[in-house]
């Protein structure tokens, strides 16, 4: 009997829209590869803000390809039974910090070595492929490394990769944690160090908050009140840099937010009224959208 290998699905558990955890479950998995699915849950998804919050945004976007994204995944909020009935194991954790703190939790909880490949990602995330397990568990797709801002170059699909970010962002080597892959040999030797990143730097605890930080300028979500919760990720990036993995760090597309297979949302939606150009043109390098 042939071993596969094994991957793990980890999503932070937030926004909870039923069409991103159906779009996740849909992914092919490769052959000699099994898969584990889990949700580190920050709130409960039938809590009545989850669904209600995002509404009056919804209702103020008007029409649009990347819109029309966001009303379909938040046209309906996953239970936990249908969680369940997915496969995804459902772990409540302390809604302390998001991002690589949830990770931590799961790593914590879960992680004994016995994984292959880790995907972390956020649920509010739009999924635009079935492929995108296939093509990076099977070295399908051209890779992307920066060890200096505003410089990328193409390395082999076969790359030895260690840690997989979705996109480039401009003026800074540090990657959203939206979307990551892990290798197992960095999970081993970072595991004991998680704890530290997550918390270096980081004032601000949301523990036992349950609404999203929704401050508007016009229509536009501000990023700034969770600022903060970016300096795990810098954390992340020094210690990588420190222990010689900096020049492993790969990225799956050279534009921001966007790649062949998903858009990563921004504080829980795909569209805002900032980004809304540079993504339409990053997704049409991709696909026909005219």
């Amino acid at each position: 009997m042939i071993n596969k290998k094994k991957l793990a699905v980890v999503v932070g558990g937030w926004h909870y829209p039923y069409e991103f955890y159906r779009q996740i479950k849909a992914q092919k998995i490769p052959d000699g590869w099994e898969a584990d699915y889990f949700v580190v849950s920050h709130r409960d998804p039938e809590l009545p803000v989850v669904f209600d919050e995002k509404q009056p945004l919804l209702e103020s976007m008007g029409d649009g390809l990347l819109q029309s994204f966001d009303k379909k995944l938040y046209g309906r909020i996953v239970t936990k039974k249908e969680l369940s009935d997915m496969g995804f194991i459902y772990d409540v954790e302390e809604s302390s910090i998001g991002d690589i703190g949830q990770l931590s939790q799961w790593v914590e909880r879960h992680y004994k070595g016995q994984y292959d490949k880790v995907l972390f990602t956020h649920d509010d995330n739009y999924m635009l492929s079935d492929q995108l397990f296939i093509d990076i568990l099977e070295c399908k797709i051209p890779l992307f490394v920066t060890t200096e801002p505003n410089v990328i170059y193409e390395v082999r699909s076969d790359f030895d990769w260690k840690h997989m970010a979705a996109g480039q962002i401009e003026n800074t080597i540090v990657p959203r944690f939206s979307f990551c892959f892990l290798d197992s040999e960095l999970l081993n030797d970072i595991m004991s160090d998680l704890k530290e990143i997550v918390t270096k730097g980081v004032g601000l605890d949301r523990t036992g908050e349950t609404n999203t930080m929704y401050h508007l300028d016009g229509k536009q979500v501000s990023r700034a009140p969770l600022s903060e919760w970016n300096t795990p990720t810098r954390n992340f990036v020094n210690w990588m840099t420190d222990n010689n993995y900096g020049d492993k760090s790969v990225r799956l597309s050279t534009f921001y937010r966007v790649t062949k297979y998903f858009i990563e949302g921004e504080r829980g939606f795909i569209w805002t009224q900032e980004h809304e150009h540079l993504v339409i043109n990053n997704l049409s390098k991709y696909y026909d959208i005219s």
